[in-house]
């Protein structure tokens, strides 16, 4: 799925997608509004000045039904605002039922991921298409932010607690390389804690997690 303009990265998930059309709702209130507070402000900075003719200025009284009028209706607009992010924030942090639990431990300074098989990698990060992907979330030592910009969720891994949200990628991004960062400063190599996430059919994704635990047991000794 591509995003719907080009400065944004690519929408991996549906869920990235609803995101990125909310962020265009927002940007659109907010620059309709941000316009008309700057036009009436020159507005009554020229109309109003002071002159010759007005040297203190009139003598303005209020207008409740105005006041009323302009309190409201922005209340109104961040009531929905709010209520629409919290909507999102709860969907992505309540997986379906039976997803593929990932374990992803943050370290300073690479990710940690460990698959349902026991299999563990470091910076490498792999999930099936087409499937739901529950990333259950924590830290060794400081507080990390494990972000992935293309899916638009960022969660703290914080020591000591759990955190957690899901995705499932759309079958067209197999084969792509998106980046992990950490987005919490954590330290001097803070900068260099990116993974990445490599988007694989559901049958490549099987076949490389018995692969890889298959070399690790041998490398081990087991």
């Amino acid at each position: 799925m591509v995003a719907i303009a080009s400065w944004l990265p690519t929408e991996l998930t549906q869920m990235s997608h609803q995101v990125d059309r909310l962020f265009y709702i927002m940007l659109g209130i907010i620059a309709f509004f941000f316009v008309l507070v700057e036009v009436l402000l020159i507005t009554f900075l020229v109309r109003y000045r002071r002159s010759r003719l007005n040297a203190v200025g009139a003598n303005v009284h209020g207008n409740n039904k105005l006041e009323l009028l302009w309190t409201l209706v922005p209340a109104v607009v961040l009531v929905f605002m709010g209520v629409s992010c919290v909507k999102y924030v709860y969907a992505m942090q309540t997986p379906p039922a039976k997803p593929e639990v990932i374990q992803v431990t943050g370290h300073m300074w690479a990710w940690e991921s460990q698959y349902p098989n026991g299999l563990k990698t470091r910076d490498d990060l792999r999930v099936p298409a087409g499937e739901n992907v529950l990333f259950k979330i924590t830290s060794t030592d400081v507080v990390h932010g494990f972000y992935i910009p293309a899916v638009r969720i960022q969660q703290d891994a914080l020591p000591g607690r759990q955190t957690e949200f899901w995705m499932k990628a759309d079958a067209a991004d197999v084969g792509k390389v998106f980046d992990v960062p950490c987005d919490q400063y954590c330290g001097l190599q803070h900068s260099l804690m990116d993974a990445k996430m490599t988007v694989m059919t559901p049958a490549d994704y099987e076949r490389w997690k018995q692969s890889e635990l298959a070399k690790q047991q041998q490398s081990s000794g087991q």
